[in-house]
C-alpha cells in the first residue's frame, strides 16, 4: 500500500485544498488599478453622472451672477409674465444695478403716453409677478417712460414757442 510518507503527503494535499475552498478567493496581481467590489446599482452613487443644469446652477451662484441671469430670463419671457398684447406695447428697456448689487432698478419703455398710464396702473400686479418669477426684493424700482416728444427746435436759434402738447403716441 502507501508508504507512510506518501499517507502524510496526500493528508497535508487534502487539508491545504480545504482550507482553500473555505477561504476567499485570492485576486490575481495585475498592473490595472482595483476598485471596490460595490458596484453601481440602482441608487445614486457619487460617480454617477451629474445633471448639466445642476452644475451650471452651482457655478451661477458661486460666481454671483444669479440676478444677471435673472434679468436676462426676465427680458427672454417679458412677454409671458406680461402677456403678449402688453409685452407688443411696453418693452424693458435697461436694468440698472443698485450699488449694493443685490437689486436694481427696472426701467420700461411705453410706446404711448395710455401704455405708460396703463402700466403705472398695472404696477402692483406686474411687481407682485416680477417678484415670483426672479425673486422678491430683486427690483428696488420700476420705472415708466413714454415715447418722446418731437423737438420743434430746427436749426441754431429758436424762440420759445407753444411748448409740448402731447406726448404724440
Amino acid at each position: 500500500m502507501l508508504e507512510k510518507h506518501q499517507e502524510e503527503f496526500l493528508k497535508s494535499l487534502l487539508s491545504r485544498a480545504r482550507v482553500r475552498a473555505t477561504a476567499s478567493p485570492s485576486r490575481r496581481k495585475s498592473n490595472m488599478p482595483q476598485y471596490d467590489e460595490q458596484r453601481s446599482g440602482a441608487g445614486p452613487d457619487e460617480r454617477d453622472p451629474a445633471m448639466l443644469s445642476g452644475l451650471i446652477d452651482r457655478l451661477i451662484i458661486n460666481k454671483g451672477w444669479d440676478l444677471q441671469v435673472s434679468t436676462g430670463r426676465l427680458t427672454g419671457q417679458w412677454g409671458l409674465i406680461v402677456g403678449h398684447e402688453v409685452a407688443s406695447h411696453v418693452s424693458i428697456d435697461s436694468f440698472n444695478l443698485d450699488p449694493s448689487g443685490q437689486s436694481g432698478t427696472l426701467i420700461l419703455k411705453a410706446d404711448s403716453s395710455a401704455w405708460a398710464t396703463q402700466i403705472r396702473l398695472l404696477m402692483p400686479t406686474i411687481s407682485q409677478r416680477l417678484g415670483e418669477e426672479i425673486g422678491h426684493g430683486r427690483i428696488s424700482e420700476i420705472k415708466v417712460i413714454g415715447p418722446t416728444a418731437p423737438s420743434w427746435k430746427h436749426g441754431q436759434r429758436s424762440v420759445p414757442g407753444r411748448g409740448p402738447r402731447d406726448t404724440y403716441g
